[in-house]
């Protein structure tokens, strides 16, 4: 067979020559070979067969090829199929990454802090925690927390100090109530205002606001509204004072008069008792009388003092404003008054400090007010110490005594009208004192100590200035 010479190709056999043999035959496509001999009829028969092979093998292929295109047909199907659910499902993965965009976009632009929290049950099924899902953009601008930090943790492992009431007020929600109160974050030292609501069950959002700049103000406006209130009282009770006391100076300045008149005569009287008593010898009478006298004049110098208080704290000031000499003052004052036994007196009026501009009568009368309260607080006997110097422009003096010192309580009112601790006087002793000092441009301070005594402190322009009220 290998001298075999191809010949006439058909659709499914070849005619091929054996060249040694002189031999025709037929090799089908499927392997099987006819031999051809000379007989006509031979070969008739024979491409017959060939034939009724042939159409055996086309059905055979039929057959084969529609199972294949079945097959195929299964298989395109199944995977048409399995495109068409891959595409549905890119697509809806594709509107569900959209729509959480679009979420989160929402979600972010919120200008108040947002959480979504579960809650945690106890064996009661209480809420007794709650754990961080969810929070935007403004909770962490709100809170100062970051949400790396938050996230999957509870409340009480994120602040260790968590009010109960907090816990307590967020378990309403569970059984579907909205609630909303407000809260202050010690450790933030923020106040906010939250709104809590459950969206689903075991489930519950958080709404919180920043109010601290609107409790400040808040805060601001009670306590403004306490100053007015305290003003409007304040205010109140100095008018009624004003109209106490203008009542008090138009009586005093009516009464004046009519009291210092038989002041005068009584002063009189004294006078010229104590000058017969002179010419009488000397006897036990005589010393009786003479210090009935004296108590008399005592007694007269205080009635005159409650008039020139009520006189000059009613009345407007107006001072004359000269060169007045402290030492000398001072000097006349202590010896007009005296002063007891028990009390050690001393004085030191520096050179620089002793002239000054001031009216003389103003000083002679505030110096009086603040010895006789010294001498007063000093029932036991101590030392009054009055020292006047210079310090830059200006005059201080002090007035300083070892007596019982004023209570804490009441220093604040020592300047009132008709405000005092003491069972004899109508506490227009010191209210003078300030408003005379302050008619001549100058401030009166004090320091107190009860049980060690108390100083005075009395500051006054050397040269006349602007705040100087005179003519």
């Amino acid at each position: 067979m290998e001298h075999a010479k191809q010949g006439l190709k058909t659709k499914t056999a070849i005619f091929r020559q054996d060249v040694e043999e002189e031999q025709f035959f037929i090799e089908c496509e499927c392997g099987a070979k006819i031999l051809l001999t000379p007989s006509l009829s031979f070969m008739n028969r024979a491409i017959k067969a060939h034939i009724t092979e042939h159409k055996r093998m086309e059905k055979v292929d039929r057959k084969r090829a529609s199972h294949l295109s079945q097959v195929l047909a299964d298989q395109v199907i199944e995977k048409a199929a399995q495109l068409a659910n891959l595409t549905e499902r890119k697509r809806v993965e594709e509107v569900l990454q959209l729509s959480e965009e679009r979420y989160r976009k929402l979600f972010n632009s919120i200008d108040e802090g947002f959480a979504l929290c579960t809650f945690i049950l106890n064996e009661n099924q209480v809420p007794f925690d709650y754990r961080f899902v969810e929070v935007n953009d403004a909770f962490e601008k709100e809170t100062g927390l970051k949400r790396a930090d938050v996230l999957g943790n509870t409340i009480r492992e994120l602040f260790l100090d968590v009010a109960p009431s907090w816990i307590e007020i967020l378990g309403n929600v569970a059984i579907g109530t909205s609630v909303r109160f407000e809260s202050c974050n010690h450790k933030t030292r923020r106040y906010y205002e939250a709104i809590a609501f459950s969206p689903t069950k075991n489930q519950f959002g958080i709404l919180i606001k920043d109010i601290s700049e609107r409790k400040k103000m808040q805060v601001e406006l009670e306590e403004y509204a306490k100053h007015l209130e305290n003003l409007v009282e304040e205010r109140t009770e100095k008018l009624k004072v004003a109209e106490r006391l203008a009542a008090i100076g138009e009586t005093a300045g009516m009464v004046g008069h009519d009291v210092r008149n038989p002041l005068q005569a009584i002063i009189g009287d004294v006078f010229l008792a104590e000058t017969e008593l002179a010419s009488i010898p000397e006897s036990e009478e005589k010393k009786n009388s003479l210090e009935s006298l004296h108590e008399i004049e005592k007694n007269v110098d205080y009635i005159n003092k409650i008039v020139e208080d009520l006189q000059d704290f009613a009345r407007p000031l107006k001072p004359n404003i000269e060169e007045a000499d402290l030492r000398l003052i001072i000097d006349d004052l202590l010896k007009k008054n005296g002063s007891p036994e028990n009390i050690k007196v001393s004085v030191n009026v520096e050179n620089d400090a002793r002239k000054f501009a001031a009216d003389s009568a103003y000083i002679n009368r505030i110096m009086s007010n603040l010895v006789t309260n010294a001498v007063q607080a000093m029932s036991n006997g101590g030392e009054l110490s009055i020292h006047a110097y210079k310090e830059e422009k200006d005059v201080l003096i002090t007035v300083k005594d070892t007596g019982v010192g004023i209570p804490e309580a009441v220093k604040g009112k020592l300047f009132t009208p008709m405000f005092t601790t003491k069972s004899k006087g109508q506490g227009f002793g010191l209210p003078v004192v300030k408003r005379m000092t302050e008619a001549l441009g100058g401030t009166v301070t004090f320091e107190s100590q009860e049980g060690k005594g108390t100083t005075f402190m009395l500051r006054f322009p050397q040269e006349i200035n602007e705040k100087s009220t005179f003519k």
